[in-house]
């Protein structure tokens, strides 16, 4: 792979993960394990067609594997890498907390 076509795809990962309603979702099957779309709408509070269409993302981009249960398709987190993001993020975050939520521009891309 280029080393363009890495970056690339590392800047799609990143989106992937940027999305409140993704990272909500990700926080779910960490926590919980395996779950079906209406147990993770039940978690996040999120009606089902905008989960279903943010675990297409998340599928698309290896973030999370699929199970085919009988008329259920049960969702888990793809690997032991993904969770480790997570929590290396969440540590990272809390430490620049201050930083990140200042940071002009990031900030200015959600004003314009």
């Amino acid at each position: 792979m280029l080393n363009g076509d890495l970056t690339t795809a590392k800047k799609y990962f990143f989106s992937a993960l940027s999305d409140e309603t993704r990272l909500s979702i990700l926080y779910a099957l960490k926590e919980n394990g395996s779950m079906c779309v209406s147990d993770i709408c039940e978690v996040t509070g999120k009606d089902q067609s905008l989960v279903s269409h943010h675990m297409a993302c998340l599928r698309n981009c290896g973030l999370v594997n699929t199970e085919k249960k009988g008329k259920f398709v049960v969702y888990s987190i793809k690997n032991e890498a993904i969770s480790e993001i997570l929590d290396l993020s969440d540590r990272h975050v809390r430490e620049m907390l201050e930083g990140i939520l200042s940071c002009e521009f990031v900030n200015s891309k959600k004003k314009g």
